[in-house]
């Protein structure tokens, strides 16, 4: 390690809010409605770094949650009851920022929040039935460039306008879709390599897009590779139905990408670019480090990145957080290939649960506590996790040395 360990700050949280805020009619004591994305906002000024505000999903409503306080100053609702939002994005055009979310019913809400009001909403039309929207995000580089990943395979690129308060005129289209052919779960763009990374059913896919940009009112000309990630430890590369099953991709900064596989009890750390220089239709990836991660057989356990802190967490099945200081990396070895432990596990506190007890509910420690998503404040302050069983939980850094 480092020989600088001693003199940093111990990564050391403590749970400080719990919250039970997306329940279905206000019901205090639902452990059953999921919370399925969460992600801090983002600074007008500067995108790299947030600010205490962070976003959470789940049931038919997005709460916005101050992290200092635990409290929820603005929270909306989608009118139809019917619908179920799974995917979140923030972005900024440097004097406003905005927040979409979408979901089961394929309708992307825009949301200001500043203002605290909804000013949009658009369902996105789809030839296939029983479609949703898995994942979403904007292009870094062009803030009112949306990109929408859906369970079916579609990707849609789309040009939101340019909304401002007061009227929020907006121009929204679909400039243009198409397929990866296997469900997509999650999507993270590198802008050292212009590629849109796609974490499917059947693997892993990189979709180059030129740059610059020439025109974002036109379609933009995408090329795509499929890559090929180890083999799972101990599968002897069988052939099943979710030995390539990618469930969360994130790019860290300067074209390092983290990626999780269903099934292999690791989180896999590797170079975009040294993979896109192997000439192949379908580069292998050589992960550098491995870092240890549960063995669970539960999918869906969304990797958080905070690049500005130098942070990867991921919740497990149990409500332990496993958090990795990727300051403290050691170089890579080719010749070990020792998984790497993580820098701390935050285990699920004990918790006193009033509005279950009253109701003679079972306790959410009953069943499994998914973590579906966590996020991660830019000064390293915050944690936040978001879970199957309606809980936003926020940890606070605790400074020890």
């Amino acid at each position: 390690m480092p020989s600088n360990e001693k003199t940093k700050p111990q990564l050391d949280y403590d749970p400080v809010h719990f919250l039970r805020c997306h329940s279905k009619k206000n019901d205090a004591s639902d452990v059953q409605t999921q919370v399925w994305q969460c992600a801090f906002e983002p600074n007008i000024k500067e995108k790299q770094k947030t600010t205490s505000m962070v976003a959470t999903c789940g049931g038919n409503s997005v709460c916005f949650i101050d992290v200092k306080t635990g409290n929820i100053p603005l929270k909306y609702y989608a009118k139809d009851v019917r619908e179920m939002l799974y995917a979140l994005a923030w972005t900024t055009n440097g004097k406003y920022t905005f927040l979409v979310t979408g979901g089961i019913r394929y309708t992307i809400h825009f949301i200001h929040p500043a203002e605290g009001i909804a000013f949009f909403c658009k369902t996105i039309k789809v030839t296939k039935y029983k479609n949703h929207i898995n994942s979403l995000l904007f292009h870094p580089k062009h803030w009112n460039l949306l990109i929408c990943g859906g369970s079916h395979g579609e990707i849609h690129i789309c040009n939101i306008g340019n909304p401002k308060p007061p009227q929020y005129e907006m121009d929204f289209n679909v400039m243009q879709s198409f397929s990866t052919n296997s469900e997509v779960f999650s999507m993270s763009f590198c802008p050292v390599n212009h590629i849109l990374l796609t974490g499917c059913n059947d693997g892993l896919q990189a979709w180059c897009f030129p740059d610059p940009i020439e025109d974002i009112n036109q379609p933009i000309p995408v090329t795509c590779k499929k890559l090929e990630l180890p083999a799972r430890s101990g599968g002897g590369g069988a052939d099943t139905d979710t030995q390539d099953l990618v469930d969360s991709v994130e790019v860290v900064g300067d074209g390092v990408v983290a990626t999780k596989c269903a099934l292999h009890g690791a989180i896999y750390l590797w170079n975009l670019t040294d993979t896109l220089a192997r000439q192949s239709d379908s580069p292998a990836v050589k992960p550098t480090h491995v870092l240890r991660w549960s063995d669970t057989d539960n999918y869906f356990m969304f990797i958080g990145v905070q690049a500005e802190a130098g942070l990867l967490c991921c919740g497990d099945d149990k409500g332990m957080l496993w958090l990795y200081d990727l300051e403290q990396l050691s170089p890579p070895d080719p010749q070990t290939h020792k998984a790497v432990q993580p820098s701390t596990l935050l285990p699920w506190p004990e918790l006193t649960d009033r509005y279950t007890e009253k109701k003679r509910k079972l306790s959410v420690e009953t069943y499994d506590i998914v973590i579906d998503k966590v996020t991660l404040s830019s000064d390293r302050e915050y944690i936040v996790a978001v879970t199957n069983n309606n809980m936003v939980c926020i940890w606070k850094q605790v400074i020890t040395f």
